[in-house]
């Protein structure tokens, strides 16, 4: 046993500033993009994946130097909609990352707040916070998927205030000692919700407009993670999200995209579009990286689902030639103090 090692702040009596997240500092490097992956890590029609070797490859990732791996939270099997995503409990595939992983941020893309009570949602993610040593960040959503609603015995159509009413009890519940909460959803008095994350908040991202308007993201938010529109459109969701952020003063709250990424065989082979991505060789895509970074994205999320190589053929291809251009936040940082 490890006598030296230091207790857990639990209770959260003596946290780390915000600002020192170790999730947000490996994910982010301000100015700079960086590249993050979602899970699962593999090419696969229909909407079930194999799962060969599915956490060697995200080991293999953070090894090749991408800065987060991004998990789904995909309650129900629809075969109409898309996929299941990584298909295991969102929670408890986290746990393992964490145990299984070192230094790569752990994030949800996204957990669907109103198919969960917020309590349950704040103990497991301030845990995942902590077990991973503070590499957590947690994107939300308002979820998509109607079949998924009733099973649940949720009203789909009041999905957007319920996610509102989820994020204000989580904030309270986490950031704040023996709070009084009076929602919607519940109410506490006396008793307190343990364990605090690890830096006094947890990053908390949405994903996509979830029903509600940007003024109301951009303020009880971290960050935004959006789909791939055309570039000069996404130029201006970046330029409107920077000033309602107050980007020019100093304050950071990144954006990211999450893109389908098909990489060609050929290098050079020139884009062409999938659902919700592109098909492309390494050339091309390194072009394309370079005009995203110069719009403002502080992320690309890339989801392999499209892809028809072998995956590990493809992480390290990107290895190789694309992610020393792209750095995590940490050794960009790093980098920068050294030069």
């Amino acid at each position: 046993m490890n006598q030296t090692a230091a207790a857990l702040d639990v209770q959260g009596e003596h946290q780390p500033p915000f600002s020192n997240h170790p999730g947000l500092r490996q994910a982010f490097s301000q100015g700079r993009m960086t590249l993050g992956v979602i899970t699962p890590l593999e090419g696969f029609s229909g909407p079930v994946p194999a799962l060969a070797d599915h956490v060697g490859l995200i080991q293999q990732a953070e090894r090749a130097g991408f800065a987060s791996v991004w998990v789904r939270d995909v309650p129900l099997l629809d075969p109409t909609f898309g996929d299941t995503g990584q298909v295991f409990d969102t929670w408890a595939y986290l746990g393992h990352l964490a145990a299984t992983t070192e230094r790569i941020s752990l994030g949800t893309s996204s957990v669907v707040l109103p198919l969960h009570h917020p309590l349950d949602t704040a103990k497991a993610a301030s845990s995942i916070d902590h077990l991973s040593g503070g590499r957590f960040l947690l994107g939300v959503a308002t979820g998509d998927r109607p079949v998924e609603f009733p099973a649940y015995g949720v009203d789909y159509e009041s999905r957007g205030e319920r996610f509102r009413d989820s994020v204000a009890y989580l904030r309270t519940v986490t950031e704040n000692r023996f709070p009084t909460v009076s929602s919607p959803l519940g109410t506490m008095q006396g008793t307190d919700l343990l364990p605090k994350p690890t830096h006094g908040r947890l990053p908390v991202f949405m994903t996509g407009r979830g029903r509600q308007e940007i003024e109301w993201i951009a303020e009880h938010t971290d960050g935004w993670l959006y789909y791939t529109p055309p570039l000069q459109q996404q130029a201006l969701n970046v330029k409107r999200w920077r000033e309602l952020t107050h980007r020019d003063e100093g304050a950071f709250k990144p954006f990211n995209q999450a893109t389908y990424l098909d990489l060609s065989e050929n290098p050079t082979a020139e884009p062409s579009p999938v659902h919700q991505g592109i098909s492309v060789g390494r050339e091309p895509l390194l072009e394309l990286l370079h005009a995203w970074q110069d719009i403002g994205i502080d992320q690309l999320m890339l989801n392999f689902k499209q892809s028809r190589r072998p995956v590990r053929e493809v992480i390290d291809e990107l290895a190789q030639y694309v992610l020393p251009h792209f750095p995590p936040g940490g050794q960009a940082d790093a980098t920068a103090d050294t030069a």
